[in-house]
């Protein structure tokens, strides 16, 4: 009898135990919600659609050599345009003392072999790397050749390249090393960001091997004679601007997509329409900006009472 008792008060005070649980858990419940709750005011922005690629650009390009052994002064800074006939540098031959008057005949200047900018870089890629070459000849093998970039100093051998004259009147062209050319058609324009230019280039060519494009932008690509090969953006869709929220935001409530908005101290299901999205951020039609959007939905939060600080 003894046992029986004990075991009676034993469940007794478990049941009790289990109930109070429950009971407390029950009535804080909306606490327990609320703290696990996470949120971000939607926010104006764009999504873009953006693929790296790199580029192989060719430019019109002279090389300029120095006529013999000696010391150098550029004129102007590098990058400059010159007049065909203009003094891109002076010359002082080897064994001259500085200041020493030369004798009439001697070379005293480098001149511009065409009209251009002056660049003092060169890779040994100028006559190699062409607009000509990159829709006619092999590409696999044009596009192997090694660069070999040199910046002359202040005294430089006979035969050497001072620096490079770059016709920036001619429209620069490209090819683009692509994974895939699919959907891509030769005479249609393709948007490419370079640097901090967002330019349309036509397509010329397309190659299997190597796999991409060969392009032709509108004009002459700043940076492209100083950076042969880079890095450069490929904008294959257009971009959206809207009212953004993130991509967790989103909630399927029986066959409707949605967001939680909480509006007037309560949370609320809103029916949306998604313009955009990419990897993490989601653009909807009719949101407010600055509302406040729960990002970590779950079901039953609709009509729940919360206050949102600090978002």
């Amino acid at each position: 009898m003894a046992g029986k008792k004990r075991k009676s008060t034993v469940w007794f005070w478990g049941v009790l135990f289990i109930a109070l649980v429950g009971g407390i858990s029950w009535f804080y419940r909306s606490d327990f919600s609320l703290n696990t709750i996470k949120y971000a005011a939607a926010y104006t922005g764009t999504i873009t659609h953006e693929r790296k690629v790199v580029a192989t650009f060719a430019n019109k390009e002279l090389p300029i050599a120095s006529p013999n052994a000696g010391s150098v002064k550029f004129m102007g800074e590098d990058g400059q345009r010159f007049r065909r006939g203009d003094t891109v540098a002076t010359f002082q031959p080897a064994g001259a003392a500085p200041g020493t008057k030369l004798e009439k005949g001697q070379n005293q200047t480098i001149l511009a072999t065409m009209a251009g900018l002056f660049f003092h870089q060169t890779d040994g890629l100028e006559t190699i790397i062409t607009a000509e070459n990159l829709t006619s000849v092999d590409l696999e093998r044009l596009l192997a050749q090694p660069a070999n970039v040199k910046i002359p100093g202040a005294t430089v051998q006979t035969g050497e390249f001072v620096g490079k004259i770059v016709n920036n009147l001619i429209p620069t062209q490209a090819f683009l090393e692509l994974t895939s050319i699919e959907g891509l058609i030769v005479g249609k324009t393709i948007r490419l960001t370079v640097g901090d230019q967002t330019v349309s280039a036509k397509i010329l060519l397309k190659s299997e091997k190597p796999r991409g494009v060969v392009v032709s932008f509108p004009h002459y690509i700043d940076g492209s004679s100083t950076k042969r090969r880079q890095e450069v953006f490929w904008v294959y869709q257009a971009p959206t601007s809207g009212v953004l929220v993130p991509r967790s935001a989103l909630w399927t409530q029986g066959e409707d997509l949605g967001v939680f908005l909480w509006s007037d101290g309560v949370v609320h299901f809103k029916k949306v329409k998604v313009l955009d999205q990419d990897d993490s951020q989601a653009c909807l039609e009719n949101m407010p900006n600055g509302i406040p959007i729960v990002i970590t939905p779950r079901n039953g939060l609709e009509g729940l009472v919360a206050d949102v600080k600090n978002i």
